[in-house]
């Protein structure tokens, strides 16, 4: 295949957009939540990303240059740019409510992609720095393609790792959406909801 073309198909997510009228799942993740707290603090949410076996060759193949089952510096930053980047046209996949009100995305931070058992892994984390208060709150989590390009593995409670502090109570539930699905056949996406409070 020609450099152009692995090029163009490492490009997670730079499809043309009138294909989208014809899309269905293409890429396939599941994927794995920290939610990390420091004092009364949530800090940050961690995301891992574990990508399906023929995407995971594909890019590879595009960016590990020597087939050494790991990236060096400069190809991470390579595959960053050419296979990550175009994601924030798609709010990275991700969407933030605090007590029912949509957050701004944080800033991605610490990207990071690893090569384990053949699969390619996204590794990031978006700093929130949240206070959390003595009456409860409700931190709602969804990852997903509204696009349906890509499709999540169904979210599970042992795919959510809570670090807690001894300052805080939380419990973390997963929920359906209550948002029609956008494709025939398409699965409403599931929602990480944090419970939380100030002890």
């Amino acid at each position: 295949m020609r450099s152009s073309s692995r090029i163009a198909l490492a490009a997670l997510f730079a499809f043309v957009p009138t294909l989208c009228a014809y899309a269905h799942p293409h890429v396939f993740i599941s994927n794995h939540v920290a939610v990390d707290f420091e004092g009364t603090v949530l800090a940050r949410i961690s995301v891992e990303w574990t990508f399906d076996e023929l995407f995971s060759q594909m890019i590879i193949a595009d960016f590990d240059k020597v087939s050494k089952g790991s990236f060096t510096e400069a190809e991470a930053m390579a595959l960053k740019k050419g296979a990550f980047d175009n994601l924030r046209n798609y709010h990275y996949f991700l969407a933030f409510f605090l007590n029912g009100k949509a957050l701004a995305l944080p800033p991605i931070r610490d990207f990071k992609p690893m090569i384990k058992d053949g699969r390619l892994i996204y590794s990031f984390s978006l700093p929130l720095e949240l206070s959390i208060a003595a009456k409860p709150t409700e931190l709602r989590i969804t990852i997903y393609d509204d696009t349906y390009y890509v499709a999540f593995d169904k979210t599970n409670q042992s795919d959510v790792e809570v670090r807690l502090a001894d300052t805080v109570a939380a419990e973390v539930s997963i929920e359906k959406t209550t948002v029609k699905p956008e494709w025939p056949g398409q699965f409403m996406p599931d929602q990480i909801v944090l419970r939380m409070r100030r002890k």
